[in-house]
C-alpha cells in the first residue's frame, strides 16, 4: 500500500455536487476504471479518499487534491485518462502522482487564489470596478466574519495579499488570493464587502472559482 495524490478539477455542474456527493463520485468512478485502491478491513469496508480543503457548494476550481491509497506499488499507467472516462459531467482528472515521500502537508495550505466573477445582464455599472478596486486599497475593511466559535469582526485586509480587478464585457473579474486554513477567508466576504461599504450597486450574479492553493510562503500546494 502507498498514497498518492490526485489533482482534478471541478466545473461547471459539478460544482453543486455537495462534498459527502463528491467522495462517493470518486470512489464509483475509480471502482469503474478498477483503481487498485486500499479498503479498510472489518465489517465496514471503505476505502479511504480526502479532499484537500473542500470547496464550498457552488464553488468551482482547477486546483483541488484528492489523497487516497493504492494497493499497487505505483500508479497505474493511463490512470488519468480512465478515471476521466468514469467521472460525470464535470470533473476532471489532472494528474495522479504518487506521495512516496509522504508530500506536502495539507496543515501547510495557508492561501488560495480565487476569481470571482460579477455578471450584469444591462452591463457593468459606470465606476462599479474603480470603486471595488479603491475599496481594496484601504488599509482596513472591516467585515463580521462567522466561525464555529460565532461571529468576530475582522479588518479582511490582514487576510488577504492583494487584488485585481478588471473589466470584460458584461463581467467583472476580481482576482485575489485569501486566507485558507484556520484563518479561511471565503471569496464570498469580498461580495459582502462591497454589498457593505458599496450599497449603491446592485450584485446580480457572483462566480467563485479557485485557482490555485498555497504555503505560507506562497508555493503552490502539489
Amino acid at each position: 500500500m502507498f498514497k498518492a495524490r490526485m489533482k482534478f478539477a471541478k466545473e461547471g455542474r459539478a460544482k453543486y455536487i455537495s462534498h459527502l456527493d463528491l467522495m462517493q463520485a470518486m470512489q464509483r468512478a475509480m471502482a469503474r476504471c478498477q483503481m487498485p485502491l486500499w479498503f479498510t478491513e472489518g465489517f465496514n469496508q471503505h476505502a479511504y479518499v480526502s479532499v484537500a480543503l473542500p470547496l464550498s457548494t457552488g464553488f468551482s476550481g482547477e486546483c483541488e487534491f484528492l489523497d487516497f491509497n493504492l494497493l499497487s506499488e505505483t500508479v497505474p499507467e493511463g490512470a488519468v485518462g480512465a478515471v476521466n472516462s468514469a467521472f460525470p459531467e464535470g470533473l476532471r482528472a489532472i494528474e495522479i502522482y504518487p506521495l512516496s515521500d509522504g508530500g506536502m502537508k495539507v496543515a501547510e495550505i495557508a492561501y488560495s487564489r480565487y476569481l470571482v466573477t460579477y455578471r450584469f445582464a444591462a452591463g457593468v455599472p459606470e465606476d462599479f470596478a474603480a470603486d471595488v478596486r479603491a475599496l481594496f486599497e484601504r488599509d482596513t475593511v472591516e467585515i463580521l466574519k462567522r466561525s464555529k466559535r460565532g461571529e468576530k469582526l475582522v479588518n479582511m485586509r490582514e487576510l488577504m495579499r492583494g487584488l485585481t480587478v478588471e473589466t470584460e464585457g458584461n463581467t467583472v473579474k476580481v482576482n485575489t488570493v485569501t486566507a485558507a486554513g484556520n484563518n479561511n477567508l471565503s471569496p464570498e466576504y469580498i461580495t459582502k464587502a462591497i454589498k457593505q461599504y458599496l450599497p449603491q450597486y446592485k450584485i446580480e450574479d457572483a462566480a467563485y472559482h479557485r485557482l490555485c492553493v498555497y504555503t505560507e510562503d506562497m508555493r503552490p500546494f502539489r
